[in-house]
């Protein structure tokens, strides 16, 4: 069967060391309904290069697909067909800082509240009550950057934090320059830059 003029021997073939997932219950949330093996030589730990080798998987319909590169792209659009751009970018969310006593902190940035307030997963986090601080930068004496903990959400457990800085034109040049882009950890090539 050939998909939008696709030969046949283009369609999607299963590698022998993957298998397709079963069917699942659209309606069943649990963790458990995600969970799959994903042999460890199908992860990218870098990206492709030329980029415009990376592969594509285009779906036609619920029952048809095929494995294409990203370069195939133009050729496959059709008049009439949607585009749907993400320019999205993950931001050096992972900030290592430390208490004033000098103890290391670890604060995974979730979401930002305000121009300077954003909710955050901290670590260890339990003795960090509403009032306490964390600073970040080289010299803990002079930081670049210090978190006050604003409250507890009771939600995630993390802590709602106000930012202050000074120096950088934006919040965010700050986290460019002292933050680590969070990666998963079946990533384990952290040389490559996302």
């Amino acid at each position: 069967m050939a998909v939008r003029g696709i030969p046949p021997a283009l369609t999607w073939v299963y590698p022998p060391n993957l298998t397709p997932m079963p069917e699942r219950d659209p309606t069943d949330y649990s963790l458990a309904a995600y969970q799959y093996t994903l042999p460890t030589d199908q992860i990218a730990q870098t990206p492709v290069t030329p980029r415009d080798a990376s592969r594509l998987l285009v779906v036609d319909s619920p029952h048809s697909h095929c494995h294409h590169h990203f370069r195939d792209l133009p050729g496959l659009l059709q008049p009439g067909d949607l585009l749907v751009l993400n320019n999205t970018q993950v931001i050096p969310a992972r900030l290592l800082g430390q208490k004033p006593e000098g103890a290391q902190v670890e604060v995974f940035l979730l979401e930002e509240k305000a121009a300077d307030q954003w909710l955050a997963l901290v670590r260890p986090g339990r003795r960090l009550k509403p009032g306490a601080t964390i600073h970040f930068g080289s010299d803990p004496q002079h930081p670049d950057l210090v978190a006050e903990v604003l409250a507890t959400d009771p939600t995630t457990n993390g802590r709602f934090l106000r930012f202050v800085h000074s120096g950088e034109a934006s919040l965010y040049a700050v986290f460019e320059r002292l933050g680590q882009v969070p990666l998963p950890p079946y990533i384990t090539d952290t040389t490559a830059a996302p």
